[in-house]
């Protein structure tokens, strides 16, 4: 079992170079480190390059998009399963023998571990237990395609999605799935797409010993009116393409734009707020994400 990982990179070169040492560093190591560069001024060549020795470091420069980038990175590998990981994550060393003794089960198709982030004061974060309001079962789609995010870290279970930050596939099955290059630039919610198609094929396994580490920088200075219309126009656009949308879901879906405008209100984040409600005018108007 050989393992490629594929990091898209964009203007971060200080944390790419921690992300690579990280990288060479697993026991066992991978067999190759493919860095896809969005950076029109190419700041990862210099750090890719240096960082190559006995775990060879593939640099390709490349149009700028998550998805896209993560596309051309996958169809450069050549290990038996792509792990595609942020440039500010950090897998801890063993997680290579963890995923090696999951993919053992050939009904596997893809698998993830627990993501570990800087602490987050906001009321009804990704570890709150508020979110089990919602029901269901953790690591699945409510019928309008929204994630029941995991909660209890220390079961490992069949999902149906894998953090963005940490997504693992064999290599056959995440070529004929691809990530959406519809979904542009930061490509909010890929991750969820193409997990959700996976799953469609096989088994996605959350194992509680594969663990990331994750600084989640890129939400750092974001504009939150307009990630906030990003959300709802992207959310829509897979809800309508991975799931029926009938009259239920529909009715679904306005209730969570709702329980998101809430969620922002109570975190004093007006301007999140204000951008979900673009977002669903921009939606009832039939925009599509561009």
């Amino acid at each position: 079992m050989t393992f490629s990982v594929v990091i898209a990179t964009l203007g971060r070169p200080d944390r790419l170079r921690r992300a690579l040492a990280d990288a060479a560093a697993m026991v066992p190591p991978p067999l190759e480190i493919v860095v896809v560069d969005g950076d029109s001024e190419r700041s990862a060549q210099p750090v890719a390059e240096a960082a190559s020795g006995a775990v060879p470091v593939v640099y390709i420069a490349a149009e700028r998009g998550s998805s896209s980038q993560r596309n051309v990175g996958m169809d450069a590998a050549s290990g038996d399963v792509a792990v595609f990981l942020d440039d500010d994550a950090a897998l801890e060393p063993h997680v290579f023998s963890v995923l090696a003794e999951v993919y053992a089960d050939p009904t596997v198709v893809a698998a993830t571990g627990p993501v570990e982030e800087p602490s987050s004061n906001r009321v009804g974060g990704q570890r709150s237990p508020l979110r089990r309001l919602f029901g269901g079962t953790e690591g699945t789609f409510m019928r309008c395609g929204y994630p029941r995010r995991i909660v209890d870290n220390a079961t490992a279970r069949d999902v149906e999605f894998m953090p963005g930050c940490f997504m693992s596939a064999r290599m056959a099955d995440a070529r004929v799935v691809r990530f959406d290059e519809t979904l542009p630039g930061y490509a909010l919610a890929e991750d969820e797409d193409f997990s959700y198609r996976l799953s469609r094929r096989g088994r996605i396994r959350f194992d509680p010993r594969a663990v990331v580490h994750h600084d989640n920088s890129g939400f750092a200075g974001r504009d939150r009116r307009a990630f906030g219309r990003l959300v709802v126009v992207h959310r829509h656009y897979l809800f309508r393409k991975n799931f029926a949308p009938s009259p239920l879901a529909r009715l679904q879906f306005a209730g969570l734009l709702a329980v998101l405008v809430v969620h922002r209100l109570l975190n004093a984040d007006v301007l999140g707020a204000r951008g979900i409600l673009d977002g669903a005018v921009a939606v009832l108007r039939g925009e599509q994400p561009s």
